[in-house]
């Protein structure tokens, strides 16, 4: 009789109650809602959350995303740490989401935390704002054998949302949302609990040590928020290379081990990419650049006589107007820095790569879609465009894995005096900081070799 009202009395304590420490999994898919998709979805991904009880008296929910389909976070993005203070109000501000492809553009979708903020408010007829979102409870309903609180959140553009969280808990059961991508294009989001788990001291023990390094190693990268490259600098792989192993080690058994093992093949595979590149600047630095001619939009030669004494800056990027994805491809520094050498004899291209512009079927399509990058950018410098013969004669670091741009600084004595893959560290007051103190030694060198003759 005593077994069984302990097993009574457990089942009226809330899950994340039941222990210090609760491991919560959860599935989920995006699907499209047209007649096309036919209810097929677009993205499938799981959660898993471990649910801590803290100090202060709130609770504390490291979190690992794992996306298959459409896309998806790099591997720095796709676990952290939200923090809960008494009230279940977020105190920082990690958040769980989804990074979906659309049509070109990756579109962050932000998931619900598993810990319902406003717990203490539910209660049958129950209604509240929170800005400008409405909340509603609607009924009890049975789902997955928890009774739950179906919770209907409405914006100023109708319901949004519907959570299902468990009575006398602030535990979210399932959810379902709509959203749109695109041009008005529906979808629906879905996720449902699958599992809880409490934690013994010796389980949570095993978790923690591969959840600490990574935490640790997510705040040493210092990546900026949201950043969507997959790529990191020279810096960032030395820290991650000097814990890699021990983090592969610690993580196995654990539900870190996939996501470290995709951490120690990243690192790998960055590693051997830049010492290509590596090699391949090698190839170009010190070197008379290639004889290579340039064809402007507009249809104009640029002949190598036209670039004589002058340094010339290349930049190499797909110089797309559609999508247009933040950085830009550092178009905006790079016509500063332009606005600012020009009358010193620095000449910058834009190159804009497309294959399209060697098939007369494509080319004007290709060039409108240059021409709509230029006009929202507002550039100052020429454009010219390559079908991918211009970039072949400077190694295009594409074959090798890497990503443009691509930058090529020629001197005024026509060698390759900078060759760079990838975006540049930015400080918002020193723009390309990098590439204008190469421009400006080669500016004084100039002036030099002027002024002894």
């Amino acid at each position: 009789m005593t077994a069984f009202l302990l097993a009574l009395a457990s089942l009226c304590v809330s899950p994340l109650d039941q222990g210090a420490a609760v491991e919560l999994r959860y599935t989920g898919a995006l699907v499209k809602l047209d007649r096309e998709s036919d209810g097929q979805a677009v993205k499938r991904f799981s959660l898993y959350c471990l649910v801590e009880k803290s100090a202060s008296g709130g609770r504390d929910i490291a979190f690992l995303m794992d996306e298959r389909g459409g896309g998806g976070w790099p591997w720095p993005e796709r676990f952290g740490q939200i923090t809960l203070g008494p009230k279940l109000q977020a105190t920082n501000a990690a958040q769980l989401r989804l990074l979906q492809e659309h049509n070109g553009t990756n579109n962050s979708i932000r998931i619900p935390r598993p810990v319902f903020e406003f717990a203490d408010k539910l209660q049958a007829g129950a209604s509240w704002n929170n800005d400008s979102t409405g909340f509603e409870v609607k009924k009890v309903t049975k789902i997955q054998d928890r009774e739950c609180w179906q919770v209907d959140v409405s914006t100023n553009f109708g319901r949004k949302r519907t959570l299902w969280v468990q009575k006398d808990s602030p535990l979210v059961v399932e959810l379902e949302e709509r959203l749109f991508m695109g041009q008005g294009e529906e979808y629906s989001l879905r996720m449902k609990l699958e599992s809880v788990e409490t934690l013994d001291d010796a389980k949570l023990a095993k978790v923690k040590a591969p959840l600490a390094m990574l935490l640790k190693l997510q705040a040493d990268l210092a990546r900026p928020e949201n950043d969507q490259n997959p790529e990191l600098n020279d810096a960032q792989l030395v820290k991650v290379t000097a814990v890699s192993d021990a983090l592969e080690k610690a993580a196995e058994g654990t539900p870190f081990g996939r996501l470290a093992a995709v951490v120690s093949r990243d690192v790998k595979s960055q590693q051997q990419r830049t010492g290509e590149l590596a090699q391949l600047g090698k190839k170009f630095l010190g070197q008379p650049a290639p004889e290579f001619m340039l064809k402007l939009l507009e249809g104009k030669p640029v002949t190598p006589a036209d670039r004589a004494g002058k340094i010339t800056v290349l930049h190499f990027w797909e110089y797309q107007g559609e999508p247009l994805v933040e950085p830009y491809g550092q178009v905006g520094y790079l016509d500063f820095l332009n606005s600012r050498r020009k009358k010193l004899g620095v000449q910058v291209y834009g190159v804009a790569v497309d294959v399209r512009f060697a098939d007369k079927a494509q080319v004007v399509q290709a060039q409108r879609s240059v021409g709509k990058l230029k006009s929202f950018m507002n550039l100052g410098y020429p454009l010219v465009a390559d079908d991918g013969d211009l970039i072949a004669q400077f190694g295009d670091p594409r074959r090798i894995g890497a990503k443009l741009p691509l930058w090529v600084v020629i001197g005024a004595d026509g060698k390759v005096a900078h060759y760079s893959t990838g975006f540049y560290k930015i400080n918002p007051d020193e723009g390309l900081r990098e590439l204008d103190e190469v421009v400006v030694k080669l500016i004084q060198d100039a002036k030099k070799t002027s002024d002894s003759k």
